[in-house]
């Protein structure tokens, strides 16, 4: 608890120094990246291009993905979501959407309400800007499940403040319109959008083994795996979409437990906010659940005006209300680490077994994962070169642990790419690791990095150390502590 309040004392700091400009410290979404750099608000494009003119910068949106890959101290940050690129246009001729880079997710679909339209995909977390989203590949699941699928063109400043603009069909928009930061700052895009509409939603408490025959009929499917219930087949919270019907009805269903299934319940439905508050907790309360053999189903008729209807299907959003493990489950958390990256679908079960095998392992060293193990299937394959599921369907595994311990989480992705070479990064929340590169196709990142030196030839544009490494671009930058120690 007292953790608790020191993290949201320093949220609270960094919140409170929202829209100022000059050095400031900036941070990514759980704070595990870091550091003091100038920050500049792009109040319009002219301020942009000046503040570019001033020396080095980098691009960050707001606390998730393109703030992860983009944080560098000590140059020049420009803070597109605090600016005043806030462009929102909508053609109702051919369903397409003008957004600038300032605008969040969240704004977004609001705006696209008002004309009874909808995003294809997307993540669940809403303050993050739509282009820095776009740019480092967030997803949600199901039917073309990167966003940046959605994007029809893109306009970037060059090295010298010159706008260029990328549409379908030019050869070189399936690698700009995913460039993970690489091709910056993106002033404004254009994307497809689809009518409003409700889905049957239904979330299951049930076993692993059953995850394939409970998700027929559905269209996009996430779960998320009790990490410490039984290794071989875990309990498991299934979130399946389906077509509406209006001859299905809502239903409730629960059977296990026995005498203890009152108990059971007030368990799943205080879940979350028993593992957030007593996580001593975490693994007993695990077993327990486990040991009863509780099943749940719980089916909706999502709001067609739903906000989040992929993973908070409830009208309104989630914080707004009290957690609910069926659905909780699937929102973000701001308790632990997060890190995440792709595997091929098909075996996405066998290597969340594979983890909770290695995790347990790590037990007597103190090492826990957090709670649960999300997964969210990426069914289709993509058109953009650096899109996780360009290849093949795949699935992203996302893993929660205490800031602490994130370097166990490093440890626990390097053991599934030692033996699942297919293994892709999430640009926003990968350990970005050289080993990666092959997935990724050398070919493509040379290609890429071409683009990249065309518009930038002055090298103003700057990634992160985790980028540049990923890249091979070169030495890391000296930053304080290397020049005041005499390393640099």
């Amino acid at each position: 608890m007292i953790q608790e309040w020191k993290r949201g004392r320093v949220q609270r700091r960094l919140e409170d120094q929202e829209g100022r400009e000059g050095l400031r410290r900036i941070a990514t979404w759980i704070h595990v990246f870091r550091g003091e750099a100038e920050a500049r608000i792009p109040r319009d494009e002219a301020k942009l291009c000046a503040d570019m003119a001033m020396g080095r910068y980098s691009c960050v949106g707001k606390s998730h993905s393109y703030n992860g890959v983009q944080i560098v101290p000590g140059v020049n940050a420009m803070m597109m979501r605090e600016g005043g690129l806030d462009r929102l246009d909508y053609d109702p001729a051919t369903g397409i959407a003008t957004v600038g880079a300032s605008v969040s997710v969240e704004q977004l679909k609001l705006f696209l309400l008002g004309h009874k339209r909808r995003l294809i995909n997307s993540g669940n977390y809403m303050q993050q800007t739509v282009v820095g989203a776009l740019a480092t590949g967030t997803h949600g699941f199901g039917d073309r499940a990167v966003m940046a699928d959605a994007v029809t063109s893109v306009t970037f400043l060059d090295d010298s403040g010159q706008r260029h603009t990328l549409s379908r069909g030019d050869p070189e928009f399936p690698y700009v319109a995913l460039s993970f930061g690489t091709i910056a700052p993106i002033v404004e895009l254009s994307l497809e959008t689809v009518p409003t509409e409700a889905f049957i939603s239904t979330s299951h408490v049930n076993r692993l083994s059953n995850l394939r025959a409970l998700q027929k009929g559905a269209i996009a499917s996430n779960w998320c795996i009790l990490p410490y219930t039984d290794l071989d087949d875990p309990v498991m919270m299934l979130h399946a979409l389906s077509p509406f019907d209006p001859a299905v009805k809502t239903k409730k269903e629960r059977s296990g437990g026995g005498f203890f299934a009152p108990v059971a319940r007030w368990v799943i439905g205080k879940y979350q906010w028993l593992d957030r508050w007593v996580p001593k907790w975490r693994r007993p309360l695990q077993r327990f659940i486990h040991k009863l053999n509780v099943t749940q189903v719980d089916r909706i008729i999502t709001d067609p005006e739903d906000l989040d209807y992929l993973y908070d299907p409830k009208k309104g959003q989630a914080k707004d209300r009290a957690p609910d493990i069926l659905r909780g489950c699937f929102s973000t958390t701001y308790t632990g680490y997060n890190l995440a990256f792709f595997v091929p679908l098909e075996k996405a079960p066998a290597i969340v077994k594979f983890i909770i095998r290695e995790a347990d392992g790590l037990r007597d060293l103190g090492f826990f994962l957090k709670g649960v193990i999300s997964v969210r299937e990426l069914p289709g394959t993509s058109d953009l070169v650096f899109a996780a599921n360009h290849t093949q369907p795949m699935a992203a595994i996302d893993l929660f642990a205490d800031p602490r311990d994130y370097a166990w989480l490093e440890r626990l992705q390097r053991l599934v790419m030692q033996y699942e070479p297919d293994t892709r990064p999430h640009f926003g929340k990968s350990a970005l690791m050289p080993e990666m590169r092959d997935s990724l196709g050398e070919q493509h990142l040379d290609r890429l990095m071409a683009i990249h030196r065309r518009h930038y030839p002055q090298g103003r544009l700057m990634f992160s150390e985790r980028v540049r490494a990923f890249l091979q671009t070169g030495k890391p930058l000296p930053g304080e502590p290397a020049a005041d120690a005499n390393l640099a």
